[in-house]
């Protein structure tokens, strides 16, 4: 969910929690509620003026559209988020990020000097960006296992699936410490 929607989100929250409270207070409280009828009566509906009139239904609108806005990004589907399409002259390809990850993990499992890795794939409006987390051997020059990693990682994405890989973030997770607590025979 983009910025913008959280941002509607939080503002509908916000007004729902004080009419619920208003509501809870006429509940407790009933003069309550005839002063706010007295207040509606005298200033909106009685008004020869339209503007508290549209103003209220303005408001009322906002409201319905809020509502059936976040009720239906709430039906949508999360289908297109776990795959990234491909159109070719004979139709569509769907390829899912599961698949590129398994291709980033075998790209990078490759390098000399990486004992572990782990990738996550985010996909982006027509591509893809990746992380790969990785152990690497000791005494290796992290830099230089790390840009191998980006390149080999990016190339075989790119080559095997056709799908254009925005960028490789490496994330050197640990040394490998390897068998320290060998036991030791007397």
């Amino acid at each position: 969910m983009n910025i913008f929607f959280r941002v509607l989100l939080a503002f509908y929250a916000f007004c729902l929690a004080v009419i619920s409270a208003i509501i809870m207070l006429i509940t407790v409280k009933t003069d309550f509620f005839e002063i706010i009828y007295r207040n509606l009566d005298d200033y909106v509906f009685l008004n020869d003026s339209p503007g508290p009139r549209i103003a209220m239904f303005l408001i009322g609108l906002l409201f319905f559209v809020l509502s059936l806005m976040f009720l239906l990004s709430g039906v949508k589907s999360n289908k297109d988020k776990k795959a990234v399409s491909k159109h070719t002259n004979i139709g569509e390809v769907r390829i899912s990020l599961n698949s590129i990850e398994n291709i980033a993990l075998n790209a990078s499992r490759k390098v000399n000097g990486v004992k572990e890795s782990k990738a996550y794939v985010k996909r982006l409006e027509d591509s893809v960006a990746i992380n790969v987390k990785m152990v690497v051997m000791p005494e290796m020059n992290i830099p230089a296992i790390s840009g191998d990693v980006q390149e080999r990682v990016k190339k075989s994405v790119e080559e095997s699936s056709g799908i254009d890989v925005k960028e490789v973030k490496i994330i050197v997770d640990s040394i490998y410490s390897g068998a320290l607590s060998k036991t030791r025979v007397e």
